[in-house]
C-alpha cells in the first residue's frame, strides 16, 4: 500500500537562470553575491568556468560572491553553456555576443520562452525594452476571431531591444528553485493518496514554469503563494493529492513553456478521465521527438491507449493501470516521471538507465 507523501521539500537552484545570472555578475562592474543556492554537481564546472574567465568566485556552502570584470574579458568566449539547438538558446547567445562587442540586439519572438538572461540583464541595470508589440490586446478575444475569419493577421509579438550596454551594476540575488524537481514532487503528491506537501522557493517565471498551471488544468490541486521582487517571481506550492482529473489538450503555446516536463503531464494524464492531447511547437519537433518516443514506448508497455504523431502525443488515460517495464532511454527527466508511474502502478521492476537521474539531482530519492 502506497505510504502518502507528507512534509516540506527544498529544491535545488533553477540551473539555467543561475548560470546566466552568475555569467552576467562575472561581466559586471562590481561583487555580486548570490545567496541560499542549493547546488548540483554541475555548478562547481561552472564556477571553474568563471574563474578561467578572470572572475572571481568564492562559494561558501549556499553562498557565491563573483567579482566582476567590467567586461574585461577575451571577446571569443566559449558558449557551450548557453546550448545552441533551441530558439532561445540561439537568442542567448546572440545577447551575449552583442553585449561583449558592443553592438545593439533586436529579436521578435511569438512566446518569450526561457527569458531569464534578458530579465537579469535588466536587474543588472541594461537600459532595454522587453514588451508585447503595441497594439496588441491580450484581453480582446473577440477582435481576435474577427480578425481571424477575416484573414487578417494579428498575432501576439513580444519585442527585445537592447542598445550597447556599456556597463553592468553588481546585485545581490536569489535564484529560485528548480521547476523540473518541483514538477515532479509536485506530479507525485498529484498521484499517492493521502498526500499534502509543501514544496519551498519555486521558480515561477511565466516564461519557464507553465508546468504548474498544465497540471492543475488536469485537476492536480496545487495551491500557489507567490513573492514578486523586481524582476523576479518566486512562491511555494501547497500540494494534495488529485480528487479528480480530466483530460485536455494541451497546444503549441501551453507547451512551450514546460516542453522539458512534458513527461510530468503524460503521466498525470494517464489516470485523468478522457483523451489528453500533447502537441508540440513546430520549433522544437526535432529536439523533444525523441522524448516523445520514449515516452510512447513507456506507456504502451503499462497498456495505456496512445497514439504518437509527428509533433505529438494523445492519449487516453485510466482509472487502474498495470505496472509496466520501463526504460527511460537514459532522459533524466523522463526518468523522474516514470519513477512516479512505477510507484503508482506498483511496478516490481527498477527502471532501466534511472541511474542519470542522480547525475543531476542527487539524492532525489529514484535510486
Amino acid at each position: 500500500m502506497l505510504v502518502g507523501i507528507k512534509g516540506e521539500f527544498e529544491l535545488y537552484t533553477e540551473k539555467e537562470a543561475f548560470f546566466n545570472c552568475a555569467f552576467l555578475a562575472a561581466l559586471a562592474n562590481g561583487n555580486s553575491v548570490l545567496h541560499e543556492v542549493k547546488a548540483t554537481p554541475e555548478f562547481a564546472a561552472f564556477a571553474d568556468y568563471l574563474r578561467e574567465l578572470g572572475a572571481t568566485v568564492n562559494v561558501s556552502e549556499k553562498q557565491w560572491e563573483i567579482a566582476g570584470l567590467s567586461f574585461k574579458c577575451e571577446k571569443n568566449l566559449n558558449l557551450e553553456w548557453v546550448g545552441n539547438d533551441l530558439p532561445h538558446q540561439k537568442r542567448n547567445r546572440k545577447i551575449i555576443e552583442s553585449l561583449l562587442s558592443g553592438t545593439p540586439f533586436y529579436c521578435e519572438e511569438k512566446i518569450p520562452v526561457k527569458n531569464s538572461l534578458i530579465r537579469e540583464l535588466a536587474t543588472l541595470g541594461a537600459e532595454l525594452e522587453w514588451k508585447l508589440e503595441e497594439g496588441y490586446d491580450e484581453s480582446d478575444e473577440l477582435a481576435r476571431r474577427m480578425a481571424r475569419m477575416q484573414g487578417i493577421k494579428n498575432e501576439k509579438k513580444w519585442i527585445c531591444r537592447i542598445p550597447p550596454v556599456p556597463s553592468l551594476l553588481a546585485r545581490d540575488r536569489f535564484i529560485a528553485g528548480d521547476v523540473t524537481q518541483a514538477a515532479f514532487l509536485a506530479l507525485a503528491a498529484s498521484l499517492i493518496p493521502d498526500s499534502d506537501i509543501t514544496i519551498k522557493s519555486v521558480s515561477l517565471d511565466s516564461s519557464r514554469a507553465g508546468i504548474f498551471g498544465a497540471l492543475r488544468r488536469l485537476g492536480a490541486e496545487i495551491e500557489i503563494s507567490r513573492v514578486e521582487r523586481g524582476n523576479d517571481i518566486w512562491g511555494d506550492l501547497k500540494v494534495k493529492s488529485a480528487k479528480m482529473l480530466i483530460g485536455k489538450r494541451f497546444g503549441a503555446d501551453t507547451l512551450s513553456t514546460c516542453l522539458d516536463e512534458i513527461p510530468m503531464i503524460a503521466v498525470l494524464a494517464c489516470f485523468a478521465e478522457g483523451e489528453t492531447i500533447l502537441k508540440l511547437p513546430l520549433w522544437a519537433v526535432d529536439s523533444y521527438r525523441p522524448v516523445l518516443v520514449a515516452l510512447y514506448e513507456n506507456l504502451k508497455s503499462t497498456g495505456i491507449e496512445c497514439g504518437l504523431y509527428e509533433d505529438g502525443l494523445i492519449l487516453r488515460g485510466k482509472s487502474e493501470i498495470e505496472g509496466g517495464v520501463f526504460d527511460c532511454k537514459n532522459l533524466p527527466i523522463l526518468g523522474l516521471a516514470l519513477h512516479v508511474l512505477n510507484k503508482k502502478t506498483k511496478g516490481k521492476e527498477e527502471i532501466k538507465g534511472i541511474e542519470c537521474v542522480e547525475t543531476i539531482w542527487p539524492n532525489v530519492g529514484v535510486v
